[in-house]
């Protein structure tokens, strides 16, 4: 079975040959960990390539900037066709820190203009990405700067978003009504390409809980959200979502409005998968739990096998289960240890599926 076969089985509650097998990898030096070599960029050939190199069965890709953008660099200062400003990282290779958004209150918005969704060359990294995947992999795509509420918050600052949300809600949903827009129309041109998986980048809550109350949520947030996966579905996407953090208490919701899979449940948030996966199986796709932040990084080859077992054991009987990490490969994970997740779920994972010995 082709792996985008295997993954689509999958997303549709059903049981492939094995568990399919996907990652988040986007940093240059994941890349370099994961190839063994240095390289100059991450172009979609490379793309491809560290995803394979992986035996992955699914990838993730965004719409880039427009052609010929070139990002404003002065000193350690970046700012990118937004209009946010980053700082660089030193080595100028891991991602940059988020400094500030370009609006600073209800008065700016108005004069702002986002990024023009249908500029020349905006999905041209995701249309060479399919052209060379074929049935290898399945291939999804995330938005440039996340969902309605990681947009909004990319562009006013976090903490001034949450402010707004509550100090002055209506300028706080009309950039939640331009943001959800943007993001149904660059979601539209993704799946008009080819894609077949919209991931649904929406952080929505912290280690200990979510960003806001259900209550606040559901006043607030999910309206948009929900206007966005509506808007995939009926372009004939599969949406999935991707959250870190404690969002517990958001899972009806997730469902609710329409979600198809779950991704990464994070092991130090409390997600249990076990847990979710007998309230949620039958309904929701899961995908992750691999522990990203320790074991991954720092655990022994027995630490990372027990772990990526243990996800198998809790999630993948009755099919609707993607192997994958609680985050990404990210630059601290060497590569060995990513390629030994992989491989011992290769080998543990097949349909029809035998319980693994605890």
């Amino acid at each position: 079975m082709m792996g985008r076969e295997r993954v689509l089985k999958a997303l549709n509650l059903e049981e492939p040959d094995r568990v399919p097998l996907f990652d988040f990898l986007y940093e240059q030096r994941s890349f370099e960990n994961v190839l063994g070599r240095k390289i100059a960029e991450v172009t979609p050939e490379v793309c491809v390539e560290g995803h394979k190199a992986l035996g992955l069965d699914m990838m993730c890709v965004s719409p880039g900037p427009r052609k010929g953008w070139k990002n404003r660099v002065e000193g350690e200062s970046m700012v990118d066709e937004w209009g946010i400003e980053y700082k660089l990282s030193p080595d100028l290779i891991t991602l940059p820190w988020y400094v500030k958004g370009p609006i600073s209150g209800p008065e700016s918005l108005d004069g702002y203009e986002m990024p023009d969704p249908r500029a020349a060359g905006r999905l041209e990294f995701v249309e060479k990405v399919l052209r060379i995947v074929g049935e290898d992999m399945a291939v999804a795509a995330s938005f440039p700067i996340g969902g309605p509420f990681t947009a909004a918050s990319f562009l006013t600052g976090f903490e001034a978003f949450l402010k707004y949300l509550l100090a002055k809600p209506r300028f706080a949903q009309k950039l939640l009504d331009r943001v959800t827009s943007y993001c149904c129309e660059i979601g539209s041109l993704c799946v008009d390409s080819g894609v077949e998986i919209i991931f649904l980048n929406e952080d929505l809550g912290h280690v200990d809980g979510p960003f806001v109350s259900p209550t606040l949520f559901r006043a607030s947030l999910r309206p948009h959200i929900e206007k966005l996966v509506r808007r995939m579905k009926g372009k004939g996407a599969i949406v999935l979502l991707h959250s870190d953090g404690n969002i517990n208490l958001l899972l009806g919701d997730i469902l609710e409005m329409g979600i198809q899979g779950l991704h990464p449940i994070e092991r130090k948030a409390s997600m249990d998968i076990g847990h979710i996966k007998r309230r949620f199986g039958g309904s929701m796709a899961l995908i992750g739990n691999v522990d990203a932040s320790s074991t991954l990084q720092w655990g022994t080859g027995e630490d990372i096998a027990r772990q990526t077992l243990e996800c198998i054991r809790s999630a993948a009987p009755g099919g609707g289960y993607v192997l994958a990490s609680d985050h990404s490969i990210h630059p601290g994970i060497p590569g060995q240890n990513a390629k030994l997740m992989f491989e011992t779920a290769r080998h543990n994972g097949a349909y029809p599926y035998k319980a693994l010995p605890s």
